[in-house]
């Protein structure tokens, strides 16, 4: 697990649901996938409420924010410039060619 992870996963507040493992592994998939194309790693991990991990990662006008979420799905908002430019709900393996898509947009 990268580090960056279980830090967020340790220091999940009591009352807070700790992350589920779908969530961890989703969350972790999408590093993975963010440091195999070597672009800026300005991204920030957070818990959700309902036992998910929220990442956040802004690249330039770009932010990217994605809750890899208990059930193994994804939730994604792409804005530039504060402007929404996608958003979804989709399994890991549907978001990569969308996030691939907007990437290119960079």
């Amino acid at each position: 697990m990268h580090p960056q992870i279980a830090t967020v996963v340790n220091n999940a507040a009591l009352y807070d649901l700790q992350p589920s493992a779908i969530a961890q592994n989703n969350a972790e998939r999408v590093l993975n996938y963010i440091e195999d194309i070597n672009l800026e790693r300005n991204v920030k991990f957070r818990p959700t409420k309902a036992g998910g991990l929220f990442v956040s990662w802004i690249i330039g006008d770009w932010q990217y924010d994605m809750e890899c979420a208990k059930n193994g799905y994804i939730i994604y908002s792409f804005t530039k410039s504060d402007y929404q430019k996608a958003s979804g709900c989709v399994l890991f393996d549907d978001f990569i060619p969308q996030f691939e898509k907007y990437l290119l947009m960079l």
